[in-house]
């Protein structure tokens, strides 16, 4: 016998006007949230809005709110969503009245938090992508056609490689800073702008200048540090660590 999910899905139009509509239909082994939603886009309802592309927890489109938490619903299991341990001390996140909500049966599904829902699951990611160029991850080199253009020792690599896995998917602006201050860079950034001071590739020039960003009221002494984005990152990315290491190097270099 098939076994059937309960999904309780947010839809807004992008006119203000929130609502949750309920599903119920069989779930195939292994089948993903983002499998789930293409179930319900292809014989429920077509217009169900949301984000998607490589499907392998790669490019970070597909972040939503499952049950509370921020994720990713390309990796996320149907069958493990109501077993799986959940992070602690997550904020409260409400996108609206979401009645009669089961949380024992029925699978929440929720845009990503702190950010402007444009249409159900898809959120505006402009002012997430204005504060990213600002810390202008990106190197600036002469080209030079002779190989290795650059090296790196492994030692060297290390320091940067965990800051490397960040796939930019904006689960952690789910962090209490990106909901209450707009002007806030964002934990991600600031991860990033510690991946590029850190690289034994940049120039010093480059790293005052991303520095001189990061170290602004929005950026790094804007962090309270709650750690959130360290608990909910789907790659390890710790962006809180890479926050407090750039204010360290900061103390340490006056």
């Amino acid at each position: 016998m098939v076994e059937k999910h309960k999904f309780l899905v947010y839809r807004n139009s992008g006119n203000g006007k929130s609502h949750y509509d309920k599903f119920e239909f069989p779930v195939s082994k292994g089948m993903s949230i983002l499998d789930a939603l293409f179930y319900i886009q292809d014989y429920f309802d077509s217009t169900l809005a949301f984000r998607y592309a490589c499907r392998g927890a790669i490019c970070g489109s597909c972040g939503m709110t499952i049950d509370k938490v921020p994720l990713l619903a390309c990796r996320t299991q149907v069958s493990t969503v109501k077993i799986a341990k959940k992070p602690i001390n997550l904020p409260e996140f409400k996108f609206g009245d979401h009645p009669d909500w089961d949380p024992d049966t029925e699978i929440l599904v929720e845009p990503l938090p702190n950010m402007t829902v444009l249409k159900d699951l898809v959120v505006d990611m402009k002012p997430f992508w204005k504060f990213y160029r600002e810390i202008e991850p990106f190197f600036e080199r002469e080209l030079n056609d002779i190989a290795p253009e650059s090296t790196q020792s492994p030692s060297q690599m290390k320091k940067i490689e965990r800051l490397v896995y960040c796939i930019l998917c904006g689960l952690c602006w789910a962090c209490p800073v990106s909901n209450k201050n707009p002007k806030y860079l964002g934990p991600a950034q600031l991860a990033k702008a510690e991946r590029f001071i850190s690289d034994s590739r940049i120039s010093n020039e480059k790293q005052r200048s991303i520095l001189s960003r990061v170290l602004k009221d929005d950026a790094v002494p804007a962090c309270e540090k709650f750690f959130v984005c360290n608990r909910i990152c789907p790659k390890g990315v710790m962006p809180g660590t890479a926050i407090k290491d750039i204010r360290d190097k900061n103390i340490s270099e006056r």
